[in-house]
């Protein structure tokens, strides 16, 4: 029967209850931990007891990564179908009832209790999302993902044997252009070995990629997904093969969803990914994904200022993913939460989360990538990384509640004055149009919502911030970091007198070396140029 009264885990730094585990050693072993970082007594864990009351990990079918925890017969039970489950239903029960919170890879607050009593409701829930992955650097940290319930980057490559633009790798120019030039893309009247596609319609390029694929498959048997996908250009054959395939599917998907079916069905015990991306996210008329055929979608030019349902900027985007929907059941989506060009720029993007994400899996989406950063740091970072888990786990969960704990809890005092900032810039970005690129910059902003009277109160909130937290260093250093993307728009927008900038310029390289943040555009501009630059046009 169910019990709601307190049960007692400990009594003056005594435990009060015995962990019961047959099989979730592992996922015991971390609620012990915890609940002695909570209560400062040792718990142990046995694979029997007639101790009552007592938290019992137990088998249940709950899905594979779904859980149930509930108060039954004075017993605390949490109930999983897998080691990983199990693992994900303590750590959620531990943040739900006992009060843990997991802001970053380096910062969790954990609550302290000596005499702790909890008495919770019955809960049970299981990811509508069947793969979710945040690209930011505390994400690829396996323990921290876990809390999360994310899957962290750095294991990605355990059920992936390729992740995306594989057709190089597959058929490499270098191995064959010179000898067969025929292999690869026919494009503006030329056949091109390097930064073009290749010729689908070619039936030894077929047998190229089948035997290499085969190869590659041998030797990481483990791995399910293998993404036999299109280069990162847009140089796709025009021979006349190719084209006749694509007019008929009325897409150049025509040609690679063909020969991607294909290669599906040699192997039909593995998941074959391709991209929707760049010239080949437009859906085919005619030509459908095969059952074992995955389809990554890329919705790279959405626009990321408002919601993509309903932002008429988003009109292209949003046709693309309802017409996939028509044909695939099971889309993976790559988001974008970043802006390549300006890694450490203000992007006002946190409104729109929630709504994206349950616009996404309202239409088949159950796989999704967020692309952060995958260099140190980026704007709001933590915070950005924070909601996206909860929104991944629960697409219906109350952001703005979840935002409201996550800057109370990580930036203390400062935390009204963070949350008077995230409004200001939205709403000032909204006003304007909520225009957002994902290439874009501080510039595109200078007279919108990174006009230089608006910049001005956002600097002062972060001063006013750093001031209410100079006795906490550990949060004084928190609110600094989360100015840099401002220092960073008004350097490039140089706003104020010499001094001003020259003083900002000081700011943003003091605390870029503090937080490790070592790139401000990906692949190209490192922070101490960026620096260097900026000091140089201040002379």
């Amino acid at each position: 029967m169910n019990y709601n009264k307190p049960i007692c885990i400990a009594e003056n730094k005594k435990a009060a209850v015995v962990i019961v585990a047959r099989e979730y050693k592992r996922a015991a072993g971390i609620l012990a931990e915890y609940l002695g970082k909570i209560t400062d007594a040792v718990f142990t864990v046995q694979e029997t007891t007639t101790v009552e009351p007592s938290i019992v990990l137990k088998n249940g079918e709950h899905g594979p990564e779904g859980f149930r925890y509930r108060i039954f017969d004075k017993d605390i039970e949490i109930e999983a179908a897998n080691e990983q489950a199990m693992v994900y239903a303590v750590y959620d029960w531990l943040e739900r009832v006992a009060g843990c919170r997991y802001y970053t890879r380096t910062c969790e607050h954990i609550p302290f209790d000596a005499s702790l009593r909890v008495c919770f409701e019955e809960y049970s829930c299981s990811p509508v999302l069947e793969y979710r992955e945040i690209l930011y650097r505390d994400f690829s940290d396996v323990e921290f993902a876990e809390k999360h319930k994310m899957t962290p980057s750095s294991k990605r490559e355990e059920s992936w044997g390729f992740w995306c633009h594989s057709f190089y790798t597959l058929c490499p120019p270098e191995q064959y252009f010179q000898e067969h030039p025929e292999y690869f893309a026919l494009y503006e009247g030329k056949r091109i070995g390097e930064k073009s596609q290749l010729c689908l319609s070619n039936p030894e390029v077929f047998e190229i990629v089948l035997a290499n694929l085969k190869k590659h498959m041998a030797e990481k048997p483990g791995a399910r997904y293998w993404s036999v996908s299109q280069n990162d250009n847009d140089a796709y054959c025009q021979c006349e093969k190719c084209r006749e395939r694509n007019r008929r599917d009325g897409s150049p998907m025509g040609s690679v969803l063909d020969f991607v079916n294909r290669i599906g069905a040699h192997f039909p015990d593995k998941v074959i990914s391709t991209l929707a991306y760049w010239y080949t996210r437009k859906a085919p008329a005619m030509t459908r994904p095969a059952e074992n055929v995955h389809i990554m979608l890329c919705n790279i030019e959405a626009n990321r200022g408002l919601p993509i349902e309903t932002d008429e900027k988003s009109t292209g985007s949003r046709k693309e993913l309802l017409d996939w929907k028509e044909i695939c059941q099971n889309v993976f989506l790559w988001d974008y939460c970043i802006q390549f060009r300006n890694l450490v720029s203000p992007f006002p993007n946190l409104r729109v989360l929630g709504p994206n994400i349950r616009f996404f899996v309202e239409n088949h989406v159950r796989s999704l990538f967020s692309q952060c950063n995958r260099e140190i740091g980026g704007e709001f970072h933590e915070l950005r990384g924070y909601l996206l888990a909860k929104l991944m786990w629960n697409p219906q969960v109350d952001e703005r509640e979840v935002m409201l704990d996550f800057l109370k809890g990580y930036y203390k005092q400062a935390g009204p004055l963070i949350l008077q900032y995230i409004d200001l810039i939205h709403d000032e970005m909204e006003k304007a149009g909520g225009e957002l690129n994902i290439f874009g910059g501080p510039l595109d902003g200078k007279d919108t919502y990174l006009r230089e009277e608006t910049f001005r109160q956002y600097e002062a909130l972060f001063e006013q911030a750093a001031a209410l937290v100079q006795g906490d260093e550990e949060v004084l250093f928190r609110v600094e970091t989360a100015a840099l993307p401002v220092y960073y728009g008004g350097i490039v927008l140089k706003y104020g007198s010499r001094e001003e900038q020259l003083r900002r310029i000081g700011k943003f390289a003091r605390q870029a070396r503090k937080t490790g943040l070592a790139m401000v555009e990906e692949w190209k501009i490192t922070v101490d140029k960026f620096v260097t630059d900026a000091m140089a046009e201040m002379e």
